[in-house]
Formats: structure tokens, C-alpha cells, sequence
């Protein structure tokens, strides 16, 4: 479990763990919670409450599905485990570069995040829920 845990967060931190700068460049330093009026800053307050070991606003951040897996994952974790985790995870982490915005549609968007130090690009899909961004899932590319 723990394993899995720390994967996860290093994927999916890559995607929105820090205030935005100009150049799309997201660093850990910056990492606060942004709301959710757009998926950019709803990715970012998912991740910066993972990183803090946030149950709550974690899963606030996502979409009800995402919400229910999330929920199994973190099942019999106390906060204490998850903290630890996160904080684990996020020293691996410098940061993440969105590479691109595809507007899939109104209530879809799909951010192109690649690891800071990485090539790897992994696709974050994001949905509105009523007038809020969520973080759905990664696609598969």
C-alpha cells in the first residue's frame, strides 16, 4: 500500500503541486491551495492537499469517481500514515511544466504535464462539476 501511495503521488504531484509562473513552470516551493475556477488550479489544490496529507480537501478536489478510487486507496490509512507518505513522496519532486491545454470540451480539459527533469508527458483530465474544476484521472496516452 505504501508503495503504491508514493507512486501515485509522484505521478500525479507532477501535474499541479505549485502556483503557476509565467512560463507554466509549477515549483514545489510554490505549492498552495488555488480553488478550483480553473483545472489548472484545481490540479494544483488536489495536489498541494496531498502533499500536505489532506484526506478531506483531497478528495474535495476530485471528481466523484476519481473520489471513490481515491477513497479505497486511502482506506485504514490515518492521517499520521498519510502525512508521512506524502512528505516521502515530495522529496523526490522539483516540479512540473504544463505543455500544453487541450479543451476537450465546456466541462473538459486534458493538461499536458511533463516532471520537471523528465520527458515524460502524462495527460491529467479535468472536469467541471457544476461551475467547479476537478481532477478526474490520468489518461492513458
Amino acid at each position: 500500500m505504501k508503495t503504491t501511495f508514493i507512486i501515485l503521488l509522484f505521478g500525479l504531484l507532477l501535474c499541479g503541486c505549485t502556483k503557476k509562473q509565467a512560463t507554466n513552470n509549477y515549483l514545489k516551493e510554490s505549492l498552495a491551495f488555488a480553488g478550483y475556477n480553473r483545472p489548472e488550479a484545481a490540479l494544483e489544490s488536489w495536489a498541494w492537499a496531498m502533499t500536505k496529507g489532506d484526506k478531506t480537501v483531497m478528495l474535495q478536489s476530485l471528481t466523484p469517481e476519481a473520489q471513490i478510487k481515491w477513497q479505497k486507496i486511502l482506506a485504514g490509512m490515518t492521517d499520521a500514515e498519510l502525512k508521512a507518505q506524502a512528505a516521502e513522496g515530495v522529496v523526490k519532486i522539483q516540479g512540473y511544466i504544463v505543455q500544453k491545454r487541450e479543451i476537450v470540451s465546456d466541462d473538459e480539459v486534458v493538461l499536458h504535464i511533463t516532471m520537471m527533469g523528465s520527458g515524460q508527458v502524462q495527460k491529467y483530465d479535468m472536469k467541471k462539476i457544476g461551475s467547479e474544476w476537478r481532477f478526474a484521472e490520468i489518461k492513458k496516452n
